[in-house]
């Protein structure tokens, strides 16, 4: 071979070399596994804590739903004259209902008056009775029988009174209710009573819906039950309101899971007191949730961010990582809020984490952010 060629053949095998060792520098200072085989520090990528603002929107579909419902019962026991609503009929508050036969309540009322009246003379009688047999007795010209006898009358007419003013407080009571009106605004959504037919004391006439507000049961996927929090403010929009927005908040949240659409039902109270918003009206609802100039760092950095022990790994001024707690809020954005363990400017490992323990060596790699 000529020495030319020789030359050449050397010059391509130390080019080879030199990129196999590139190369092989090159795997060891990005990869955490080969590092770590040779006990080298490990190369990681960092980002420093930052204070932002975290805003987050959670949509879900629903229908609506009364937000309270309203059993009436009957209070007296009389025959029905009158319902004048039906099923689904909107009804303002004081509206008539039920209104009952009060014919034979009111003649109970007089007759129980009268029995009052009545007693109240006998009592009258029966003390000027205990009167007169009192001074008698003083002036040694009565009996204590007689004495005793008209005080055990006086004693029944008492009594008697009692009983009667106990019915005629019944009675009365009875006629101030043979008239049911609606207690609040509500929509009907049972009627269990018709004209003609009697009804008795606690029975349930009619069932009704409150309309004054109301609740849009959003149905909401579940990776979003940790987001999902009372008092959350939320807009909704109907298809029957097209451009409208309904403003309301989070009142109530069903914490079971429904096994086939994997979602959690999250009540948000809008309300309606023009009635426009019907039960059964099919809308779409939009949670906000948002965190002002709150810490935040990469969701990926977070080693068990669903545990009851999220951690990190902080590089220190010595180039070492060293394992933090951390109590995580929310996430957005694949942006997680940190509430206690961090300090703004630290750096946090967002790459090569997993291959970390407590106190390693680290090199931070260039594609770092430093700012």
């Amino acid at each position: 071979m000529k020495r030319s060629h020789w030359i050449i053949f050397l010059a391509i095998c130390f080019a080879l070399g030199f990129l196999v060792f590139i190369t092989i520098i090159h795997i060891i200072n990005t990869t955490p596994s080969k590092a770590k085989l040779l006990h080298l520090a490990t190369p990681v990528e960092t980002v420093p804590v930052r204070r932002q603002n975290l805003d987050e929107v959670i949509g879900g579909s629903g229908s609506i739903e009364q937000a309270q419902t309203v059993q009436l019962t009957s209070q007296v026991t009389a025959r029905v004259l009158e319902v004048p609503v039906k099923i689904g009929d909107v009804v303002k508050k004081g509206a008539l209902l039920v209104r009952w036969d009060d014919r034979l309540i009111q003649a109970t009322v007089k007759s129980n008056q009268d029995y009052v009246d009545a007693s109240n003379i006998k009592i009258t009688n029966e003390t000027h009775q205990v009167e007169r047999y009192t001074a008698l007795e003083k002036k040694d010209m009565g009996t204590p029988m007689e004495l005793e006898k008209s005080e055990m009358a006086l004693a029944d007419a008492k009594e008697e009174l009692a009983k009667a003013t106990l019915a005629l407080c019944q009675a009365q009571i009875e006629l101030e209710h043979v008239n049911m009106t609606a207690p609040l605004d509500a929509i009907v959504l049972e009627r269990l009573v018709n004209p003609g037919e009697n009804t008795h004391h606690d029975q349930v006439v009619l069932k009704l819906g409150s309309l004054n507000n109301v609740l849009l049961a959003a149905k909401i996927s579940e990776e979003k039950m940790h987001s999902v929090q009372l008092g959350l403010g939320a807009e909704a929009s109907f298809p029957a309101y097209t451009g409208e927005r309904f403003k309301g908040k989070v009142v109530k949240i069903d914490p079971n899971i429904d096994p086939v659409t994997r979602t959690f039902t999250a009540y948000v109270e809008i309300n309606n007191t023009d009635f426009r918003l019907k039960p059964g009206l099919s809308g779409f609802a939009r949670i906000r949730r948002s965190a002002k100039d709150v810490l935040a760092v990469p969701s990926i950095a977070i080693l068990n961010p669903s545990g009851e022990e999220a951690t990190v790994f902080v590089v220190d001024s010595s180039s070492h990582a060293v394992m933090r707690k951390i109590h995580p809020g929310i996430v957005v954005d694949a942006m997680t809020e940190v509430r206690d363990g961090v300090k703004e400017g630290e750096k946090i490992v967002t790459v090569g984490q997993l291959y970390l323990n407590n106190n390693d060596k680290v090199k931070t790699t260039e594609k770092s952010l430093e700012k």
